[in-house]
């Protein structure tokens, strides 16, 4: 059995570049792992197939569960010799942004290779987990990378200092991410040029100096409660 911590990431920087052809946006992201994180164990039992359990019971088990599918996934690129068994203890909410279920699972992916007898590696678990879900890939790996694409085409960065950080999540405020790229104006759209991930290893050590999220305006305008918090935090100084 392996245990692994599936820690969850923050965007220190996310700008939308512009719409896509496939419906999806462009963007330029720099993804930060963070502490918080959920635990997740991975056995290999006698038989065949997938099993999921999780302690928060208004979680899927089944296939619609991105660890279940991070699993099959697995299974079909380097097939593993048993029934594959996870157990996950959430502790990262759900629609806040977060990645926790991305983040459950590139740690089942990770937890698969160590079980393997011939494994991936974490370059091919990456291209596997850009496959499931645009923030997967990088959580493969965690630390701090600039992403283009639609947040799977990874430049790894240099760690950014260790730095306190506060979460906060109002009542009510589950942002899903779909309805939060529809409310975008097409002023926020964009298109725009991006930075580039030159840019940010020049200024990765200071990065208070260049936070941002495009998404936060159109997340204010789906989410009161969201719009609710920002403006008592401004209020605060």
């Amino acid at each position: 059995m392996i245990s692994l911590p599936a820690y969850a990431k923050i965007n220190l920087y996310l700008e939308v570049l512009g719409r896509r052809a496939d419906g999806f946006h462009d963007i330029e992201t720099v993804f930060q792992a963070i502490g918080l994180h959920d635990v997740v164990e991975v056995a290999l039992a006698p038989g065949d197939g997938i099993a999921l359990t999780c302690d928060d019971p208004s979680l899927p088990c089944d296939a619609t569960n991105l660890a279940w599918r991070a699993a099959a996934a697995y299974h079909a690129a380097n097939p593993l010799p048993g029934r594959i068994a996870i157990a996950l203890a959430k502790r990262i909410p759900a629609g806040a942004g977060l990645g926790g279920g991305s983040a459950d699972a590139a740690a089942v992916l990770n937890a698969c290779d160590r079980l393997a007898r011939d494994p991936l590696g974490a370059a091919r678990l990456e291209a596997l987990g850009a496959t499931l879900g645009s923030d997967v890939a990088f959580l493969v790996r965690g630390g701090t990378a600039h992403a283009t694409g639609r947040g799977e085409v990874l430049t790894r960065l240099p760690d950014a200092p260790a730095l306190p950080i506060t979460l906060l999540m109002p009542d009510g405020a589950h942002c899903a991410t779909p309805a939060v790229y529809r409310a975008l104006t097409e002023a926020e759209r964009g298109p725009r040029p991006p930075r580039g991930a030159a840019w940010f290893a020049g200024r990765v050590a200071d990065p208070a100096t260049w936070l941002h999220n495009r998404l936060a305006s159109p997340a204010r305008r789906v989410c009161p409660p969201v719009s609710a918090l920002l403006d008592h935090l401004a209020r605060l100084g």
